[in-house]
């Protein structure tokens, strides 16, 4: 039998007293031992939805990775179940060697099995799927009411290695979401895209924590070390998983092009994931000492303090929150001209937008070469982001969950 490891006191802070209405949420992640964009939004938007009553339950998946988020005093129950993801680093190292076949058995077999048996066994009363896949899957086959959260091109982004797996995963992830109670989309870029293939979606959107980074409070653990490298150059801040659909590759060619325009700067290269292919192709451009990678870092309102201009250059994946944690910090934004940023940012007026790294190598120049002009933009940007402080982003999400009695109690 399949057995799932409930709320050990080494896996979560439990509420005390919970409230009487409970509010969970399926994600395929060791939150809170991973740091991404719906981890983040689940970190930051948890305490605000205790606020208003709810008693709010994280179902992830047991990992021997450390701790990213501090559950102290967030009031989550984090409920980690059994996972063939244990030895994370066993894991990925296995999947590569059966070329991406072991995630696929367990994004599409193993998980949803675990998580079903979960669901049946403790069906939660409102329950919120944190992707169409493998969440929304699991809760279709447990048979229990749900919403789904959407961030991107899931199906895209699951068959990124097999492009053929593409079509099949887009039919699963449509009736998953035409099954669904009610369908969230983070930013009108997803939610546009949802519409091309048929599914309404009601937006609640990414959020910032205004107050923190509009004063720039929290540790300064990476600020100093990006100081020595900059050596009095400005800083061109990049904030992203390393992958070249997080736009890390467009990046390096951005910067290839400031220097052949002789600008002086240091484009810090900061995120997790694999740097091994991009610092490659930034000593092949020339651009040591102009592009250096820093890794993952919580202080992420250390770099924002010391950079002059923020890249925005995701190519998908919805509304950006880095984006959104630069305005808040009054840090001038260049970003790519996508939905993705172009929600946020009005051309010419809150930030400049570019097409591609030569457009955007202008872009960042412009700024550097008039920094009057880049903190009136800065300012404008900043109001807007006002708009998406968390406690904002709370009531949202509940007034979307509420409507029409949303969701009935599972049973």
């Amino acid at each position: 039998m399949i057995e799932t490891h409930d709320t050990a006191s080494a896996e979560s802070t439990p509420a005390a007293g919970a409230p009487a209405q409970d509010l969970a949420f399926l994600i395929y992640s060791p939150f809170p031992k991973y740091s991404g964009g719906r981890e983040n939004w689940l970190h930051h938007i948890a305490p605000h939805l205790r606020q208003r009553g709810m008693h709010v339950r994280v179902i992830a998946y047991r990992s021997n990775r450390l701790p990213f988020y501090s559950l102290e005093q967030s009031g989550i129950e984090v409920v980690a179940l059994q996972s063939i993801r244990y030895l994370d680093a066993a894991f990925l190292m296995a999947s590569r060697l059966s070329l991406g076949m072991l995630k696929y058995l367990d994004l599409y077999m193993i998980y949803p099995i675990i998580a079903l048996i979960y669901l049946r066994r403790h069906p939660p009363s409102r329950l919120v799927c944190m992707n169409p896949m493998p969440e929304g899957l699991a809760a279709r086959l447990a048979g229990v009411p749900y919403v789904v959260s959407v961030r991107g091109d899931v199906a895209k982004s699951i068959a990124s290695h097999y492009r053929f797996l593409e079509r099949p995963q887009r039919w699963l992830e449509i009736r998953i979401l035409r099954h669904a109670q009610r369908v969230l989309a983070n930013g009108r870029d997803t939610q546009k895209r949802l519409e091309t293939i048929g599914v309404a979606s009601s937006l609640v959107p990414n959020g910032v924590d205004f107050g923190k980074f509009s004063t720039g409070a929290g540790p300064d653990l990476l600020g100093p070390r990006i100081e020595v490298k900059a050596a009095g150059r400005p800083v061109i801040a990049y904030i992203a998983t390393m992958q070249a659909i997080k736009g890390a590759d467009d990046a390096i060619e951005c910067a290839a092009e400031l220097k052949m325009r002789g600008v002086s700067f240091l484009l810090a290269m900061v995120g997790k994931g694999d740097t091994t292919p991009f610092k490659k192709r930034s000593h092949e451009l020339g651009l040591d000492g102009y592009v250096e990678f820093f890794g993952e870092t919580s202080s992420v309102v250390a770099v924002l303090r010391r950079a002059s201009v923020f890249l925005g250059i995701s190519k998908e994946n919805g509304m950006s929150m880095s984006a959104l944690e630069a305005m808040a910090a009054g840090v001038p934004v260049v970003a790519r001209n996508v939905l993705t940023y172009s929600q946020l940012i009005d051309d010419g007026t809150s930030g400049l937008l570019g097409a591609n790294p030569a457009e955007l190598a202008e872009c960042c120049a412009r700024m550097l070469r008039d920094p009057g002009e880049a903190r009136a933009m800065a300012a404008r940007a900043q109001a807007r982001a006002r708009q998406y402080d968390w406690p904002q982003v709370a009531q949202v999400l509940l007034d979307e969950l509420n409507q029409h009695g949303n969701v009935a109690a599972a049973g």
